[in-house]
């Protein structure tokens, strides 16, 4: 899968967004980080948000990424996120020593400052892996904070 091609930039970073249009396995490719282990995507809100719902992270659902026992955080399209949850994201994955993968289209740009800007305060690295083409993908180091 094209996505392999930069896998590696998922244990070199803190935070990784895995970007790229509808339909491009970037939600496949982060459930196969999980190998053997039974995998589970911490926040999904795409059914909510495409009905107009709310796509706030419960108290339940934090406590669950928490409590979970994995080296990750998986966020499924976290452009679809307020900007609150995305930076507690970052303080949970502080606070449990977990590496976060979110999965994003384009938009989530608007977001990057406070992300990047909330990154550093924490010295953690961040990554943007970007599906270009139908055959090439990158990696942009965003921030080496650490």
């Amino acid at each position: 899968m094209l996505w392999h091609k930069v896998q590696n930039q998922l244990k070199l970073h803190d935070i990784s967004l895995v970007v790229g249009p509808n339909r491009s396995d970037k939600t496949k490719f982060l459930v196969e980080q999980y190998g053997d282990t039974p995998f589970t995507i911490d926040v999904s809100k795409a059914k909510l948000a495409y009905c107009g719902g709310d796509t706030t992270i419960s108290d339940a659902e934090w406590q669950q990424i928490i409590d979970r026992d994995c080296p990750f955080i998986t966020v499924d399209d976290a452009h679809l996120l307020k900007m609150p949850d995305l930076i507690k994201l970052i303080e949970v994955a502080v606070e449990t020593k977990k590496r976060l993968y979110m999965s994003c289209n384009e938009t989530i740009v608007s977001d990057l400052p406070a992300l990047l800007t909330h990154a550093r305060t924490h010295h953690l690295s961040v990554v943007k892996l970007e599906r270009l083409t139908a055959n090439d993908v990158c990696a942009w180091v965003l921030g080496e904070f650490g």
